[in-house]
């Protein structure tokens, strides 16, 4: 069942968020709850015709330090060039900058 409007009517599975009827959810729950942890998209409650709750993923947890080192070494590397070019952006856009004032002053 797909909610639009504020009615449901059949079942229709979008990009990120699905209506799904509250007895149709408590039959086959897992599936639901599986289809949300893995494929990350919310599930709206219905009962009714009437939205009443949402099911939805919660955030990732952030990565630690190591986790993130660990990525990294794995990431592709830059061609010389493109590294060059890239800090001599970086670079352009410091001097374009303001500069500093102190916040003592």
């Amino acid at each position: 069942m797909a909610f639009t409007g504020g009615e449901v009517t059949g079942m229709l599975w979008s990009m990120s968020e699905t209506a799904i009827s509250v007895a149709e959810a408590a039959k086959d729950f897992l599936r639901v709850l599986d289809r949300v942890e893995r494929r990350r998209e919310s599930a709206i409650l219905v009962r009714e015709g009437k939205p009443v709750a949402t099911l939805c993923p919660l955030p990732s947890p952030a990565l630690t330090s190591a986790e993130l080192a660990e990525r990294w070494s794995k990431l592709d590397k830059l061609p010389s060039d493109e590294a060059n070019a890239f800090a001599d952006d970086i670079e352009a856009a410091r001097r374009s900058l303001p500069p500093l004032k102190s916040a003592w002053d």
